[in-house]
């Protein structure tokens, strides 16, 4: 095989695995859900945001991830078990239809940071595949795999303003519902999934 088909479909499958895992079509309604009320600007404030916190996340933990979970005796299995508790706690607000994360006009950080950059874009799943991507395929893949699937999850995000007008109040309500049940199965396969790789 050609070396340069060979490397652009290597480049072509770390981007669609991080993609793919970060799922950022899936977290829209979500994201509708969770700046359910908020104004254009804040809604944009916050996908910044939770853009910003899974990149730095991604690369710290790309780079520095091994040495991290190392020094602090952490297992992934006991990073992903923590990052599903964290999402069920989301999903009970979701549920009862409580926003209690959305920013406040003080806040810095609201649904931007938590949930939506870490754990639902940058967690358990997508930190581990950095971790092994840079160790498989080297640092220019796994650098490439970080800032393409980031900007085509900014770029899809940034689309669910228009699915939110669409829905409307009554949408909203039903959706966000209907979201913290999924969300808790996803903290379930979150926290079952490192149980069992535990044992």
């Amino acid at each position: 095989m050609d070396l340069n088909l060979a490397f652009g479909l290597l480049l072509v499958k770390v981007f669609i695995m991080l993609f793919v895992i970060m799922d950022p079509s899936g977290n829209i309604p979500i994201f509708m859900a969770l700046t359910k009320g908020m104004r254009k600007e804040e809604r944009k404030k916050e996908l910044n945001y939770a853009v910003l916190v899974a990149t730095i996340l991604l690369l710290l933990f790309a780079f520095l991830g091994k040495i991290i979970l190392s020094v602090l005796g952490i297992t992934t299995n006991s990073f992903m078990i923590a990052g599903g508790i964290l999402l069920l706690f989301f999903s009970f607000d979701l549920l009862r239809g409580e926003h209690k994360y959305v920013a406040s006009g003080e806040s810095g950080a609201g649904v931007g940071a938590v949930p939506l950059g870490t754990p639902l874009l940058a967690g358990p799943g997508a930190i581990t595949a950095v971790m092994v991507i840079i160790q498989k395929e080297g640092v220019l893949f796994v650098l490439f795999a970080i800032f393409s699937a980031i900007i085509a999850t900014r770029v899809v995000l940034g689309q669910s303003e228009r699915i939110h007008q669409i829905l409307g109040k009554v949408g909203s309500e039903v959706l966000s519902r209907v979201m913290g049940i999924i969300v808790a199965a996803i903290a379930i396969e979150f926290i079952a999934g490192g149980i069992v790789g535990m044992f």
